[in-house]
């Protein structure tokens, strides 16, 4: 019990929580947050929805701005950086997600 105590307090669980989500991992074999980590995944969320409405605004300034067969360079630029933080944004939520899948499965 008083293991259970300590893993459960170390990921910011009650004994109850961290039970139910043990359980739910095993039968449902999807990946278990903690407030903490639900928190940190509603912002990356936010940060990626922020950053799709930039492509988006680009995406629109690159179709009317094109002239002569050329599109701007600055906006080709801003679509190649943003591509570049999505694809940093992805990686770090795969990994989240491994890891918390490792955390919950057989040790």
């Amino acid at each position: 019990m008083a293991l259970l105590e300590l893993e459960a307090a170390r990921t910011g669980l009650s004994r109850t929580q961290w039970t139910v989500a043990l359980i739910r991992r095993r039968l449902h074999e999807r990946p278990q947050l903690s407030p903490s980590e639900a928190i940190a995944l509603i912002g990356i969320q936010r940060e990626l929805r922020r950053i799709g409405v930039n492509v988006n605004q680009i995406a629109r300034a690159m179709n009317t701005a094109v002239l002569d067969g050329k599109v701007l360079d600055l906006e080709v630029a801003q679509l190649a950086d943003f591509a570049v933080e999505i694809r940093a944004h992805l990686g770090g939520v795969h990994d989240a997600f491994k890891g918390n899948l490792h955390y919950w499965s057989d040790r």
